[in-house]
């Protein structure tokens, strides 16, 4: 949960400079939210992979190759909540109070903006937004726990370059 918090509260300390430019305001917020989520990937990656890693040693802690996901869920769990009370209580003519929860609903999924955008705001769209941690969790927990330092597809490439010589 640290992870994904640190990156959304980044994209919200710093989403000034990409709404300060007035040309093409929506091209750069997506571009800021893609590096985001780039920031956002790289972080979750490493700390569910050095906690698979840890588990792994550990027979104490029960390693389970569903621990990765679920703790993916738990993270989001708090942003779900979010996402359905904002579905519940939002509409545009609402009072400033809600309209500020609303922008806090936008921050809080601001490194997956790029993606929402992308699937033109339908339901599959904040679906896919709110399991892309879980995923991202979940696999790399599984690489930590299985002991796999890098992917083999660079082995793949370097047979491949070999064969061709």
């Amino acid at each position: 949960m640290f992870a994904y918090t640190t990156a959304a509260a980044v994209f919200t300390f710093f989403v000034i400079a990409p709404l300060s430019m007035a040309n093409n305001m929506t091209l750069w917020l997506l571009m800021y939210s893609f590096v985001m989520f780039l920031f956002m990937f790289f972080m979750v990656s490493k700390t569910a992979f050095s906690i698979g890693k840890a588990e792994r040693y550990d027979n104490n802690l029960h390693p389970n190759i569903a621990k990765g996901f679920l703790y993916g869920t738990a993270a989001m769990i708090p942003y779900l909540i979010l996402g359905l009370i904002h579905l519940l209580i939002f509409d545009n003519s609402l009072e400033i109070g809600l309209r500020i929860f609303h922008y806090i609903f936008r921050c809080a999924l601001g490194p997956m903006y790029f993606m929402i955008n992308t699937l033109e705001y339908t339901w599959y769209a904040f679906l896919a937004a709110y399991a892309t941690v879980p995923v991202i969790s979940g696999l790399w927990y599984i690489m930590g726990l299985k002991g796999i330092e890098k992917l083999s597809i660079t082995k793949k490439i370097k047979d491949d370059e070999d064969f061709l010589k």
